[in-house]
Order: structure tokens, then C-alpha cells, then sequence
């Protein structure tokens, strides 16, 4: 293998299986989530709230995904994270990614998020159909 392969491979991500169907699934969403906002006619500033708003519930799924897959020793762990900090300061992201990846694999990982986005995506566009 090359420098240029190695860097390369470095710059694309690891190399992991991708659940072609899953990906296709989450694009198409995003694809829909662009269509809706456009039919209702967001305004670019609210847009971007509602794509934050989207993320931050993303990730909150994906911590009850993987919040339920741990020991309840793993939970205690993951609760010390936090134990330090002052009343409504938010933990260090880094340290809880750091936490999710010690315990899980890549691929557990990469699956636990398609999911959450997908399932968050799905709710979004059929809330915003009603």
C-alpha cells in the first residue's frame, strides 16, 4: 500500500460495511425533510433552527439506542461523566463519544446511528404531513 492509499483510506473514513439499503433510506429522508421545508416554506434562518433542532434529537435517540445496550455497571461509568459538573452545564461531548466508543464497535456504532436518524427523519416528516 501506498502513502497516497494510506492517506486516502485515512481522508474516506474506515473501512466498514455499509448497509446500502439503510444509507438509500436516510438520504431519501433527507431528501424528504428538504421537500417539506420547502412546501412550508421555512425561511432560512428558521431552517437552519429546525436541521439543528433534527440533530440534537438524532443524537438524543442515538444515546437512548445505546444507553440501552449497557450493563448497568457501563451506566454507572457513563453517569460519572457528569457527576462533576456544576447544575445545567452540559458534559464534554468528547469525553461521552470517547465513553460510547471504548464500549461499542465501529459498526455498532454507524448502525445505532442510521437508525436514530432515520427513525428522527421519519417522525419529523410524517408530524410535518398531518
Amino acid at each position: 500500500m501506498s502513502d497516497d492509499t494510506d492517506n486516502q483510506q485515512a481522508q474516506d473514513g474506515p473501512d466498514l460495511p455499509i448497509d446500502q439499503d439503510m444509507a438509500e433510506r436516510v438520504v431519501k429522508l433527507y431528501s424528504h425533510v428538504d421537500e417539506v421545508l420547502d412546501e412550508l416554506r421555512v425561511p432560512d434562518e428558521e431552517r437552519k433552527e429546525v436541521e439543528q433542532n433534527l440533530m440534537e434529537a438524532i443524537a438524543a435517540d442515538l444515546l437512548v439506542r445505546l444507553g440501552e445496550k449497557l450493563s448497568d455497571d457501563d451506566k454507572e461509568d457513563l453517569a460519572k461523566i457528569g457527576d462533576s459538573l456544576p447544575v445545567g452545564a452540559e458534559p464534554d461531548l468528547n469525553a461521552v463519544a470517547g465513553f460510547f466508543r471504548d464500549k461499542f464497535d465501529q459498526q455498532q456504532l454507524v448502525q445505532a446511528l442510521a437508525e436514530a436518524t432515520e427513525s428522527v427523519l421519519s417522525e419529523f416528516t410524517d408530524a410535518m404531513q398531518r
